[in-house]
Order: structure tokens, then C-alpha cells, then sequence
């Protein structure tokens, strides 16, 4: 893991001082005052995990997909809001309560929205720059296991006040933060490109920080 840092740190380094050199020559564009949107696509690496007790679980790797919209002070500092969504298969083995213990193994899919407040510090002022980014916010998670029958009243759109029962699944709401490195090109003054390395941890004892690949396609306006 630290090998890929600073591998990514140097690599980052060599092209934007070869960009930087290159840029001066032209015109240099500016971001600042600018509003930002992007379409995001967040790639999690798969991560095992056993607790003591011999219960396990093993999450896939899986593609997410996201959308931001921020607004540039300058040409360096980036502030704005993520909205992003996995849908991640899982396999997972609990151990009963019973002697002598059983085991029981299934499958699913593990559904997390997120909503994050985001900053980014472009390093150079020219269309392409190196970047440190970061944010923190808050993630719904469902295991989609099921939790048994809630009974309540609401308004249905086709049949008015309804009342009755519906299937609820086992799932949290916890805090959630980034750290990353990566690379902005701005292929026209409106279009541009991001890609990342992030890591991602949740606020959640017992979970680790997983790896998170991200690449950005945003329009400037």
C-alpha cells in the first residue's frame, strides 16, 4: 500500500511538471468562480473479514457510480457535494447459538447510498494539476437480510391512506470519510477528467478502510 503511494506521488509529480512546462508556453485557464458538475464511477476492491467467533463475511469488488456538483474559490481550492451508490454482492457464514454449533452460509447484496460534503486542492493552476482530496458525510447501508414485518399508515399515490404491514431488512446509518491523490485534465475550458486513488473507511467498529478507484468526467460552467 505504501509502495502504490508514492509511486502514485512521484508519477503525479513527473507529468504535471512536464504539463506545467509545456502550458506556460499558452495561455493558462482559469477556474476560479466556476460551478462544476461531474458523473462519477467508484471502483471498490473486494475485502474479506472473520471475527472471532468464526462468523465471516466476504464483499466483492464492485462498480458504483456517483454525481457532484462543487464550486471552484480559485484555481486551487475545490468545495462541494458527492452523491454516490454501491450495490455489492456479499457472501457471509454465521455460527449459531446452539451445541454443537452449526453453520449456516448465504448470499446477498449489500446496498450503501452515500452523501458527502468534498474538498479538493488542485496543486497547479493549468489544465492539468495534480490533486489531494478528502471528504466526510454519511452512508446508509442494507444488508437486504431480512428483519421480520413493521406496520404503519401512509399516502399511496393509486389508493390514498393506506395502513399495513411491510417486510423490513437488518441495516445502520454511520459517518464516513476519504483521503486520496490523483490527476485533473481539462481536455476544453467546460470538460475535464478526473482520476483517484482513494481510501474509504467507515464509521462502524470492526470495519476496515477499503481501496477506491474513481474517475470523474465533469463539466465546467
Amino acid at each position: 500500500m505504501i509502495r502504490r503511494t508514492i509511486f502514485m506521488v512521484i508519477l503525479m509529480a513527473s507529468l504535471a511538471t512536464t504539463a506545467q512546462a509545456q502550458l506556460t508556453r499558452g495561455q493558462q485557464p482559469s477556474r476560479s468562480d466556476n460551478w462544476e458538475f461531474t458523473l462519477q464511477t467508484r471502483y471498490l476492491g473486494s475485502q474479506d473479514k472473520q471475527n472471532d467467533n468464526g462468523s465471516s463475511v466476504s464483499l466483492q469488488d464492485n462498480l458504483g457510480w456517483g454525481f457532484g456538483f462543487s464550486y471552484n474559490f480559485n484555481p486551487h481550492f475545490n468545495l462541494g457535494m458527492d452523491f454516490s451508490w454501491h450495490s455489492i454482492n456479499y457472501t457471509a457464514v454465521t455460527i449459531d447459538n446452539e451445541e454443537p454449533p452449526e453453520t449456516v452460509r448465504y448470499s446477498s447484496k449489500l446496498d450503501t447510498s452515500t452523501w458527502s460534503l468534498s474538498g479538493n486542492y488542485n496543486i497547479l493552476s493549468g489544465r492539468f494539476t495534480p490533486f489531494i482530496s478528502g471528504s466526510f458525510g454519511w452512508t446508509m447501508i442494507d444488508t437486504n437480510i431480512f428483519a421480520g414485518y413493521g406496520s404503519g399508515c401512509w399516502w399511496d399515490y393509486w389508493w390514498g391512506y393506506v395502513c399495513g404491514s411491510y417486510p423490513t431488512t437488518y441495516g445502520t446509518n454511520t459517518t464516513t470519510g476519504n483521503l486520496g491523490l490523483g490527476g485533473r485534465f481539462e481536455l476544453t475550458p467546460q470538460f475535464f477528467i478526473r482520476v483517484a486513488y482513494e481510501q474509504s473507511w467507515l464509521g462502524l467498529d470492526g470495519v476496515d478502510s477499503r481501496n477506491l478507484f474513481r474517475t470523474d468526467l465533469g463539466f465546467q460552467f
